[in-house]
């Protein structure tokens, strides 16, 4: 590993190199014998005869995130008079099961199809010609390549996001005592090889590390991937902690990964390793709230995502043109000196983490 600050450009050239060289392992992780081919259609709202047909293709449905998603789509269905299908690929990186409910969704005579694609860029030619045919495409959580292939995507700035999540954990960082000539590593790990999300926070995170992080603080050079699976993602975690003493510092680029290093903390008692991650699940919101652990975390507003992407598709149904291609649905950070209001915000609305 080096220790030096890394470039933008060289930092993604060696961000694409660790994933090329890790993918099919971590991709055979899981087999047909211990889970789904996919997560077929089934209905998330009530479903009435006469009324706009909506088919979501998410890339998991495992994890509270997602959850939130669904519950959004389905409120927007509720609302809007539409009867909603959500299916799921099965790893946060199969855009073939996602091919395969996409077919499934045009076969079935679909509305409208709202998509949170696996691969940008394998999807965006796909994608482009059954929006072509006439059905609209609303995309959440990650974009397309090609902004001809989709009406609106509701997601969050994740160029922003990966920002905020450097600058707390140089807060943190210097908050743990560590100090700016001390040798600090960073540790990340990713849900997907393939997702322009994933690509675009690193890339924020990385052009903030790279302007104020102290130059003895550095990026490891190997990224590690987990596919969304749960304990792979935790044996990342462990396998960083013995594989590189230095590390002072760990990032999740995604709700996976940042469980996934919240368990494998926890199960080594490593209460001296700062933790930025994304989403807020369970076992992340615990650690946040713990006075013994440094971790934070950068939510985003993903039941607005679905939520709103099931609204616009209907204003298209009724000739509506959307007013821009992409919206940002915002992010903030979460921490130890914030959570309780963001706790009762959940709490008034009703909405889960």
């Amino acid at each position: 590993m080096k220790k030096t600050k890394k470039i933008f450009v060289k930092f993604i050239m060696l961000f694409a190199l660790c994933l090329i060289c890790g993918c099919a392992s971590q991709d055979s992780a899981k087999t047909a014998e211990t889970q789904p081919e996919y997560y077929d259609f089934e209905p998330a709202s009530d479903i009435k005869e006469g009324r706009k047909n909506i088919y979501v293709v998410l890339k998991v449905l495992t994890s509270q995130y997602w959850q939130d998603v669904v519950r959004g789509v389905s409120d927007g269905g509720a609302d809007c008079g539409c009867n909603i299908y959500v299916g799921a690929s099965v790893g946060e990186s199969d855009w073939q099961s996602q091919q395969t409910l996409i077919n499934k969704a045009v076969a079935s005579k679909a509305d409208a199809i709202v998509l949170a694609p696996a691969n940008s860029s394998a999807a965006s030619e796909y994608v482009k010609d059954i929006h072509a045919d006439g059905i609209p495409v609303m995309l959440v959580d990650t974009i397309l390549n090609d902004t001809d292939s989709f009406d609106t995507c509701y997601m969050t700035d994740n160029l922003i996001a990966g920002e905020y999540a450097a600058e707390e954990m140089i807060r943190l960082l210097k908050e743990k005592g560590v100090s700016e000539d001390e040798d600090a590593g960073i540790a990340i790990q990713i849900t997907s090889a393939s997702s322009q999300t994933v690509i675009d926070r690193l890339a924020g995170f990385n052009r903030c590390w790279s302007e104020k992080a102290p130059e003895n603080w550095f990026v490891l050079d190997e990224v590690k991937l987990n596919n969304g699976d749960s304990d792979a993602a935790k044996q990342n975690c462990i396998d960083f902690l013995t594989q590189y003493p230095s590390v002072k510092g760990l990032f999740g680029c995604n709700n996976s990964s940042t469980v996934g290093f919240v368990n494998g903390l926890t199960e080594k008692g490593r209460s001296d390793i700062v933790l930025v991650g994304f989403d807020y699940a369970d076992e992340t919101a615990a650690l946040i709230a713990s006075d013994d652990w440094s971790v934070s975390t950068v939510v985003q507003n993903q039941y607005d995502m679905g939520y709103n992407a099931v609204r616009t598709a209907t204003e298209l149904f009724d000739g509506s043109k959307p007013d821009y291609k992409f919206v940002d649905t915002g992010a903030v950070v979460i921490n130890n000196g914030n959570y309780p209001e963001y706790e009762a915000t959940l709490n008034q609305t009703g909405e889960n983490k």
